[in-house]
């Protein structure tokens, strides 16, 4: 069947660009020099070179569409061409409070939820989190926020999710969101997030996730008293990361961007 009367025009083609990040303190002039890091995704990875062009995020809303002028083993130096509109951020505030879990759990939520639009990340110790105070180290924050700007390039976001370190969960509790709920795995069907569609739509939310062995009474009743509302997500006992990725989903399809 011909298709030469067809009226529709074909789609817009998408960006062919490749994306790479650098903080704001690398922008310098029109120039932004990459770090060796960077500059390895840049020739090891994405196989680009001199004269090749990508589009480069500070994490703070900017991007730009850039010229690789300069490219060896150590560094690259990209020559700035034009802003590119910031996309890919929710209408919706969400700072995620997270446990502390196992290490390679947390990575996968970090990931996850710079994909999913999560403003802020603030890890916490609950009172059943494995890790503890006293085995912190400063590395493993320059850790998550190397993966959340990994996942920011992929993703196509614009801002960098805030990630802190670790703080005791009565502060994890603090905040002036619109919107604040513990997910609690000892409600299961007591309290399920169909409920929610009755709630008027907040701008900003807050949400905890506890550790694998969940929140005490204690911690819960504290929760309650610092104005959150409980919530359960579903008959099945979740693993950390799927709970944190369900119940952000669930907000973002309620309040955010998920739903037009």
């Amino acid at each position: 069947m011909s298709t030469a009367n067809r009226s529709s025009a074909p789609p817009a083609p998408e960006r062919q660009w490749r994306r790479v990040y650098a903080g704001p303190e690398q922008f310098r002039g029109g120039e932004v020099i990459l770090t060796p890091h960077e500059t390895h995704h840049l020739s090891r990875v994405l196989r680009l070179a001199v004269g090749d062009q990508v589009e480069v995020a500070d994490g703070c809303g900017h991007v730009f569409t850039a010229t690789i002028g300069q490219l060896d083993a150590a560094s690259a130096r990209l020559r700035l061409l034009t802003a590119v509109p910031a996309t890919g951020e929710s209408p919706l505030q969400i700072t995620l409070g997270i446990a502390l879990v196992r290490s390679d759990t947390l990575d996968l939520v970090i990931r996850q939820m710079t994909e999913m639009g999560v403003q802020r990340l603030v890890p916490f110790y609950a009172s059943r989190s494995l890790a503890r105070p006293e085995n912190w180290h400063s590395s493993k924050l320059a850790r998550w926020q190397r993966l959340a700007q990994e996942a920011l390039k992929s993703c196509e976001r614009a801002f960098l999710p805030d990630i802190g370190p670790p703080v005791p969960f009565v502060e994890a509790l603090a905040g002036k969101e619109a919107l604040k709920i513990l997910c609690w795995e000892d409600l299961r069907r007591q309290e399920t997030a169909g409920r929610s569609n009755d709630i008027p739509r907040p701008e900003n939310i807050r949400v905890l996730i506890g550790p694998e062995g969940g929140f005490t009474a204690q911690e819960v009743a504290a929760a309650q008293d610092a104005g959150f509302h409980l919530l359960g997500l579903g008959p099945r006992r979740l693993r950390v990361e799927t709970a944190a990725l369900v119940a952000v989903s669930l907000c973002q399809y309620l309040w955010g961007d998920l739903r037009r």
